[in-house]
């Protein structure tokens, strides 16, 4: 999908991949009645298709609009807005499903939503900050300058071999990988736990599964600003501070899933305060991996966004398969415990496979400049140099 988006622009590739996404999530209830379980795994199927290219898009942005100086801010206020559905669609969705209008409302009310993002992204966005209608003069020359982009510039084929094998980005994927298995017990799995172990209802169960995703929210923006800061002001190599932002990210989830797992079932209140703290940890994500792909590469970044993602569609595949095997009583508080110890030392082996691999340094892959476009410029201003002469 980055290749697609690089080739025909973010903008357009979004247009068309939300507008898929919303008309088949509005249509979901209807499907799902006709169709039964095949019909509602069908809609699922392709509104995975259609986000695909979500994140590579986030950072392709970013590659164009974000300075150096900002990138760590400026990612977390874009990744913000996925946890900030997760906080609004949690509780709304509870209260949906229990009300009168019963769960088909839940999609309705999403795609609606989606609906309206969709148009603000047809007025508002650009490619790059040349295209954009509505910023001035100076904001442009300032990005330009800060990122070294040239309008028009020519770029070469996306080095493939060399991205592939790559020690720092295999790095970043290892890492993105472990946090990724323990998101998917954060989003997917948890609110079974909080229902089954914890004993909250659909209603309850929906505000407090978004309460950690709302300090994940709120703590993103802080670390992400920290990050630049400590950055900017050279308190910290940039490597050095992607690495302890990586560690807290993981470590601390880590720390949080083991306490959980030896707390006992009544322990609620603080059973609730482990999950926060575990998402708080975990925002610290802004300012680690979730810049490291501009960092090595800020010209092929959605491009290896893409890749990671791809692989950590695995973890998407297998952590609910392997749930479903470990835990086949919801209300076995010990067969969760595994399910937690495994998401632990997954984030443990994020942690060393990015403090050993991880760089702050950019690619020498990562060079866009058309050599041989630039060869040729220079051969005929020689050759123009010596017709005057």
């Amino acid at each position: 999908m980055a290749v697609v988006m690089k080739r025909y622009g973010t903008k357009r590739i979004l247009i068309i991949s939300m507008t898929i996404n919303c008309i088949i999530c509005i249509l979901t209830p209807v499907t799902a009645d006709t169709f039964g379980s095949y019909g509602m795994m069908a809609c699922r199927a392709l509104q995975g298709f259609a986000q695909a290219g979500v994140l590579p898009a986030l950072y392709s942005v970013l590659s164009q609009w974000a300075p150096p100086a900002e990138r760590s801010f400026l990612g977390a206020l874009g990744g913000s807005g996925s946890l900030l559905g997760v906080i609004v669609t949690m509780p709304v969705t509870g209260f949906l499903c229990s009300s009168s209008w019963g769960w088909p409302s839940s999609f309705y009310f999403n795609g609606a939503l989606g609906v309206m993002w969709l148009a603000l992204w047809i007025v508002l966005a650009a490619d790059t900050p040349f295209d954009h209608k509505f910023i001035s003069q100076v904001e442009k020359k300032y990005i330009a300058s800060s990122l070294d982009h040239e309008e028009n510039a020519k770029y070469r084929a996306t080095p493939w071999t060399k991205i592939l094998t790559s020690l720092p980005f295999l790095g970043i994927t290892l890492a993105q990988f472990g946090c990724s298995w323990g998101d998917n017990i954060s989003f997917i799995e948890m609110p079974s736990y909080i229902n089954k172990i914890l004993k909250y209802n659909i209603d309850a169960n929906g505000v407090v599964s978004s309460l950690p995703f709302l300090a994940n929210f709120i703590l993103g923006f802080i670390f992400g600003y920290v990050a630049d800061t400590v950055i900017r002001k050279r308190i910290m190599s940039l490597e050095t501070c992607r690495k302890v932002f990586v560690t807290i990210s993981t470590v601390g989830p880590a720390i949080c899933l083991v306490s959980l797992s030896f707390l006992p079932e009544n322990a609620t209140i603080l059973s609730c305060v482990l999950m926060v703290l575990h998402q708080s940890f975990s925002a610290a994500y802004q300012g680690g991996i979730s810049m490291s792909y501009l960092d090595i590469s800020p010209n092929f970044c959605a491009i290896l966004m893409s890749i990671t993602n791809a692989v950590c569609t695995i973890c998407d595949i297998v952590v609910p398969l392997l749930v479903q095997v470990i835990v086949t009583d919801e209300s076995n508080k010990s067969q969760w415990t595994i399910i937690f110890l495994i998401a632990a030392a997954m984030y443990i082996f994020a942690t060393v496979a990015f403090v050993f691999l991880g760089s702050g340094k950019v690619q020498s892959w990562d060079d866009i400049t058309d050599k041989k476009a630039a060869v040729d410029s220079d051969d005929t201003e020689n050759c123009n140099t010596d017709i005057n002469k």
